[in-house]
C-alpha cells in the first residue's frame, strides 16, 4: 500500500473564473430584484438647467 492518509484526492475549490461569473451574476440579479421593486427615476437633467444652476449659485472660484 503506498497510499498516505485519507484515501480520496482533495475537491479543491472552484476555479476563479467561475467564482467571478457567479459574483457577477448574482450582482446583477440583486439589481434587478431591487429596481423592479422600487423603479428609480435614471433620467439625467437637461444641460441647460443644470448650467443655470450653477450661474445662480455664487461660485467657488
Amino acid at each position: 500500500m503506498n497510499q498516505k492518509f485519507g484515501g480520496r484526492q482533495p475537491t479543491g475549490t472552484p476555479s476563479l473564473a467561475w467564482s467571478c461569473v457567479v459574483v457577477v451574476f448574482s450582482l446583477l440579479a440583486g439589481a434587478s430584484v431591487v429596481h423592479n421593486i422600487f423603479k428609480p427615476d435614471l433620467t439625467l437633467p437637461p444641460l441647460e438647467s443644470v448650467s443655470t444652476e450653477k450661474q445662480n449659485q455664487p461660485g467657488k472660484e
